[in-house]
């Protein structure tokens, strides 16, 4: 009940500006980053907990508000995401098996989209699947020249 209230009222401004950052949905517009805001489930988790699981198929993109999280590929930690942060860009899309491990470090506060919520805003939204696609492409251009960081 408390989800359907916040999905019909006005998107968090900070949740959109956010949202502009993520290299996935960089090419989006205000409106565009507006509608996926407004479908943004809050999440809670405690320090310790393990948000997503390395190999699961849980199509779901997580932006963290506040607090810290481990990334871990097979069992090694690679890097670590914070305020801003997000992950489950290219799981929301494809619902493949997850690249990594997220777990907690702190109390950690996000906002998530799942992919069965995402794709039919994008069935009825040409124009933002092609930026979306863009999107992907950045994500595509920065793992080849790079790093995970």
């Amino acid at each position: 009940e408390q989800h359907m209230t916040k999905r019909a009222s006005q998107p968090d401004d900070a949740v959109v500006a956010a949202l502009a950052r993520v290299d996935l949905f960089s090419d989006l517009t205000t409106a565009d980053l507006q509608q996926i805001a407004a479908m943004c489930r809050p999440e809670r988790f405690e320090s310790g907990s393990e948000i997503v699981a390395q190999g699961d198929t849980s199509g779901r993109f997580y932006l963290v508000l506040e607090g810290t999280a481990d990334i871990i590929v097979n069992g090694a930690k690679v890097g670590e995401v914070g305020p801003g942060g997000s992950f489950g860009e290219i799981a929301v899309i494809d619902r493949g098996p997850r690249s990594a491990s997220v777990q907690a470090t702190s109390a950690l506060q996000a906002c998530s989209v799942a992919s069965i919520t995402l794709r039919p805003l994008l069935k009825e939204h040409p124009e933002m699947s092609y930026r979306l696609l863009v999107g992907v492409c950045h994500l595509l251009r920065r793992a080849q020249g790079t790093l995970v960081t």
